[in-house]
């Protein structure tokens, strides 16, 4: 196994005061947020995130906010509605700019399926919103909002669908969520744990998607992931997305090197505008660059995606990538995006990768 070790670039605090919350064991802390979600008080929710002093602060406080956003009622006989969303990570290929649609056409065939296939355990009056939304709707979406829908009967829970735009030629990576709920006992299993194998309807699911969403002219192929609770469902898809572009920059880049001067020298680094970059290049055409830039999010394990990194490029049989050991600059004087050459002394600029 490969490592990679490059430092963190990601400034967790802010510069502000430690909060109250950060400093709380977990039993308090769930004590504190349910109070402060019962009170509608996201901002103080949203400052004790941005004031959290590391990632396992952070990630610390992340966790419980979701447990008491999504809890079970403490009654076993009682049932409740479990609001979830399930990522769609979506490739397209097309000559030519397109749009496509921002609903599913029929909705009900797509959550048949999953009864067909055993996902849906004892769930009743289970549905998906036709709405393909966007990552941005769930991450606007107001933690006191998402607990009422599950504890409030008869709140409005519509998300608005963004339309997947496609804009030149070339494969691009999209990322959707179709939001669902469903009824469930608070003793049973819930959506996100009985369709939690993908392998039991995945298949399936994405045959009808791109079924339904296909257009003339453009490949597409909707690549569905695991249902999760609606605010950890947000990240989920975030690496989803980026893991599938990643995979196709190298897969990409790798033919257009091999083709012409052989195997790239690939270098890992990270800038001071929170982002992993992978760099390709060659002493043997310094025209020949590449480059794939992965931002990162607060709760990002960085050892778990150079990992994934340096796991694709040993599947590839490429020599063992450099990682630089300090942060380097995001932007050269010029304004442009700096990576690393193939020695790994020096920095070249490059446009950034699309995904």
């Amino acid at each position: 196994m490969i490592t990679c070790n490059v430092p963190d670039p990601r400034r967790y605090g802010a510069g502000l005061p430690s909060h109250p919350f950060n400093v709380l064991a977990t039993e308090g802390l769930k004590r504190a947020v349910e109070i402060a979600l019962r009170e509608r008080r996201d901002g103080e929710i949203d400052a004790a995130l941005r004031a959290a002093p590391a990632r396992d602060a952070y990630l610390h406080l992340w966790e419980a906010l979701c447990d008491v956003v999504h809890a079970r009622d403490p009654d076993p006989a009682a049932v409740s509605m479990r609001v979830f969303a399930l990522p769609l990570v979506i490739v397209t290929g097309s000559p030519r700019p397109a749009v496509l649609s921002g609903t599913v056409p029929d909705i009900g065939a797509i959550a048949a399926l999953f009864e067909q296939h055993g996902a849906l355990g004892s769930m009743k009056n289970f549905g998906f919103s036709n709405a393909l939304c966007a990552i941005e709707a769930l991450e606007a979406a107001k933690p006191a909002d998402v607990h009422a829908w599950t504890h409030a009967p008869g709140m409005n829970r519509e998300l608005a669908p963004i339309p997947i735009e496609i804009t030149g030629p070339g494969e691009q990576v999209h990322l959707r969520f179709l939001v669902g709920a469903g009824i469930v006992g608070a003793a049973e299993p819930s959506f996100v744990e009985t369709a939690s194998n993908i392998g039991a309807w995945g298949i399936a699911v994405t045959r009808a998607l791109a079924a339904q969403l296909a257009q003339p002219g453009v490949e597409m192929l909707p690549l569905p992931r695991p249902p999760l609770d609606l605010l950890r469902a947000a990240h989920a898809g975030r690496c989803a997305q980026l893991e599938t572009a990643f995979n196709l920059f190298v897969s990409n880049a790798l033919r257009r090197f091999r083709r012409a001067v052989g195997d790239p020298a690939v270098t890992i680094s990270a800038h001071d505008d929170a982002e992993l970059r992978v760099g390709f290049s060659s002493p043997f055409d310094d025209a020949l660059r590449e480059g794939f830039r992965w931002p990162l999010h607060a709760l990002d394990d960085i050892g778990r995606i150079t990992a994934v990194m340096t796991g694709l490029l040993a599947e590839c049989r490429l020599p063992a990538a450099s990682c630089i050991e300090q942060v380097l600059p995001a932007l050269d004087a010029r304004g442009q995006a700096w990576f690393p050459d193939a020695t790994g002394s020096g920095l070249l600029p490059l446009a950034p990768s699309r995904h």
